[in-house]
């Protein structure tokens, strides 16, 4: 999902670290290295610089689970963490991409809001959305993955999940397609939707767009916390 190339040391220490779930809070050697699928000399290399820096603790059995060092960390994050920052980017740059309206919902209760909101470039496009809008739970693209995925899951997603899209199924003329964005823990953070006249998303035109839609929330969630490993079934077109 990310074009950078990375540092192969600082990637297996990451897929050390991501190893560590809610479910397993604590691992073996052995353990990890099935997790990973890093030989067991590999593993004890990287464990001495995280264990280092306080990302990892051994314990007195000789199993290892995450240290405070992350803890510190993620006390940085959460003081300087302001979901605009993160999620109003992503919108302008698929507005860029694609001239149709990008959308930002989160879920209230049994309402989807609009969080956040750019309008689209084309002259004929979505006007039916307002930023601050705050509607009951309904049929369309937004709603239905803000239901979806309200129970968090370290289970990976599956392709024909991670997309919803809605042709007239609220609105006569209006079409959307949305696609989840996770942070931390697994949790729904909200659903970015792209939005248009029903006439313009034609199946070949939402395949157009499907890339990248998903390509910004899969990186948004990562961003936000969610571990790459959430996305392993999703493949590049």
């Amino acid at each position: 999902m990310n074009s950078k190339a990375g540092v192969a040391a600082v990637d297996r220490a990451f897929d050390i670290l991501h190893a560590f779930t809610r479910e397993k809070p604590v691992l073996t050697l052995a353990e990890i290295a099935r997790a990973t699928g890093l030989y067991k000399s590999t593993i004890l290399r990287l464990m001495g610089s995280l264990e280092k820096y306080g990302f990892v603790w051994q314990r007195a059995d000789g199993s290892y689970q995450l240290g405070s060092g992350l803890l510190a960390l993620s006390a940085i994050f959460q003081d300087s963490f302001e979901l605009r920052d993160y999620v109003q980017p992503v919108l302008e740059e698929l507005v860029a991409a694609t001239n149709e309206g990008a959308s930002f919902f989160i879920r209230d209760d049994e309402y989807q809001v609009c969080l956040f909101r750019i309008d689209g470039r084309h002259a004929i496009r979505d006007y039916s959305i307002r930023l601050g809008d705050r509607r009951v739970l309904n049929e369309g693209a937004a709603s239905t993955i803000l239901r979806r995925f309200e129970t968090p899951s370290a289970q990976p997603v599956r392709p024909e999940d991670f997309c919803v899209v809605s042709v007239g199924r609220v609105d006569p003329e209006m079409a959307a397609m949305s696609m989840p964005v996770f942070g931390a823990g697994h949790a729904l953070l909200g659903t970015i939707s792209l939005s248009g006249p029903s006439l313009r998303f034609t199946p070949d035109y939402v395949e157009k767009l499907r890339p990248l839609l998903r390509e910004a929330c899969v990186r948004l969630s990562i961003n936000l916390g969610e571990t790459p490993a959430r996305f392993a079934l999703l493949h590049d077109d």
